[in-house]
C-alpha cells in the first residue's frame, strides 16, 4: 500500500445542540450510564439510546479515502478547552462551563481559539459504569489491599470525573516477503537460506490517540472491549467531556506498523520452527480505521497531606490505584531489629572473650 497519506486534522465542526425529544430542552440534558438513557432534568423524560447488545456495529472507514469519507459532524456544538497545567484538550457541550480540567483537576483552563478544527469520531464505547458504581469499585478495590491503616481504609473518593478518551483502531491485510536462515545443528548439514511470502490479516490494532495524557495508571485499566463499540451519537456525550485526539490518523498508523511487523515476524518463525527471519518487507492492503471514544473515570483520595490518583474503566469497572501500606515500615522495623540483634550478638561474644575463666 502506498504510504502517501495525510493527517485529517483540518476539518470544521458544524452541528446543532443535543435536545430532549420530549420538551426540547438542551441545558442539563445528560447521558446516564446506569440506564443507557438520555435524561432531561426539566420534564423528567429518559430516552433509550442504542446499546452494544443491540448489535449495531460502527462502520470502519477506508484509510486512503479518509479525507473524503471521514465523519466531521459531532452532532452538537462543542467547546474545546485547553488546560495550561497538563496541556489536555477536552471537548464540552457549548453551553457547559467547566471550572477544572477533567484530567489533572487544575482550574487553569481556557477556551481554545475559535478556529480550532477537529475530526469527529465514528464509534463510541458508552459509559456503562455509573458514578455510584465507580464509588463502589473504589471501595471494593481498597478492601482488597493488605497492610493498610484504618485511616486509609476509610478514605473517600474525591474529584470523580468521567471523560471519553480517544483511540484509533486499524484493520489491514498484509503481504510480507521475507528472507530466513534455517536454524539447524551443524551435524544436520549446512545452514540453509530461504525466501518466502507470508499473508496475514490484522484486526483492531489499538492506538491511544492522545500524547498529552501521561497518567501512569491509565495503561492498567485501558483494556476495553472494542467489539462493544456502537456508532457515534452526540447523546452519549451529553454532560460528559471528551478528550480530543492529538495523535493524528497518520501518526497512529505509523505506530500500528511498528507494532504489527514484529508480530508478523514472530508468526512466521512460530509457523516454521526451524527458520530465523533475517529480513522482511511488508505491504498493507485494504486498510480500515475507526476513531473510537472510550470511557474512563479519573479521581483521587487523600491520606494525611498526600493525594493519590485513581483510575477506573468506565466500561468494565476495572480499578487501579496505589495506597500507603505498613510494608515499608515493617521492612524498616525488621531490618533494624536484625541489625540490633547482630550488634548484641557481637557485643556478647566480645564480653565473653574478655572473661578470665574462658
Amino acid at each position: 500500500m502506498s504510504q502517501n497519506f495525510s493527517v485529517i486534522d483540518g476539518i470544521s465542526v458544524t452541528s446543532t445542540a443535543v435536545r430532549c425529544p420530549g420538551c426540547g430542552a438542551t441545558i442539563g440534558v445528560k447521558f446516564e450510564p446506569a440506564t443507557a438513557t438520555l435524561h432531561c432534568p426539566f420534564c423528567g423524560l429518559s430516552s433509550n439510546l442504542p446499546a452494544p447488545e443491540d448489535g449495531e456495529a460502527p462502520q470502519e472507514l477506508d484509510f486512503n479515502s479518509a479525507l473524503q469519507r471521514a465523519n466531521v459532524n459531532w452532532g452538537s456544538i462543542k467547546k474545546l478547552v485547553v488546560c495550561s497545567n497538563c496541556g489536555g484538550q477536552a471537548l464540552y457541550d457549548a453551553e457547559q462551563i467547566s471550572g477544572a480540567c477533567p484530567l489533572c483537576g487544575s482550574t487553569s483552563v481556557a477556551p481554545a481559539a475559535e478556529n480550532e478544527q477537529i475530526m469527529a469520531p465514528n464509534a463510541i464505547i458508552p459509559f456503562s459504569v455509573s458514578r455510584e458504581q465507580a464509588l463502589q469499585c473504589f471501595t471494593d478495590y481498597m478492601h482488597k489491599k493488605q497492610l493498610v491503616s484504618k485511616e486509609v481504609y476509610n478514605s473517600k473518593l474525591e474529584n470523580l470525573v468521567g471523560i471519553y478518551l480517544p483511540f484509533w483502531t486499524y484493520d489491514a491485510y498484509t503481504v510480507s516477503t521475507y528472507s530466513a536462515k534455517k536454524d539447524t545443528d551443524n551435524e544436520e548439514g549446512p545452514i540453509g537460506y530461504y525466501k518466502g511470502v507470508w499473508n496475514q490479516a490484522i484486526d483492531d490494532v489499538i492506538i491511544f490517540a492522545s500524547d498529552r495524557i501521561h497518567h501512569r495508571y491509565l495503561p492498567k485499566v485501558s483494556q476495553f472491549d472494542f467489539n462493544q463499540a456502537v456508532p457515534y451519537s452526540p447523546e452519549y456525550l451529553a454532560g460528559i467531556p471528551a478528550e480530543r485526539y492529538t495523535v493524528g490518523l497518520n501518526a497512529g498508523w505509523v505506530q500500528t506498523m511498528k507494532q504489527v511487523e514484529p508480530k508478523l515476524r514472530n508468526a512466521i518463525e512460530d509457523n516454521y520452527k526451524d527458520l530465523w527471519v533475517t529480513k522482511m518487507t511488508t505491504k498493507y492492503y485494504n486498510v480500515k480505521f475507526r476513531y473510537v471514544l472510550a470511557p474512563v473515570y479519573f479521581a483521587s483520595f487523600t491520606v494525611g497531606k498526600y493525594t493519590y490518583p485513581v483510575v477506573i474503566n468506565g466500561q468494565t469497572g476495572k480499578t487501579f490505584f496505589d495506597v500507603p501500606t505498613y510494608l515499608t515500615k515493617m521492612i524498616v522495623f525488621f531490618v533494624s531489629l536484625g541489625l540490633l540483634s547482630l550488634a548484641i550478638y557481637f557485643i556478647v561474644i566480645l564480653l565473653l572473650q574478655n572473661q578470665p575463666w574462658l
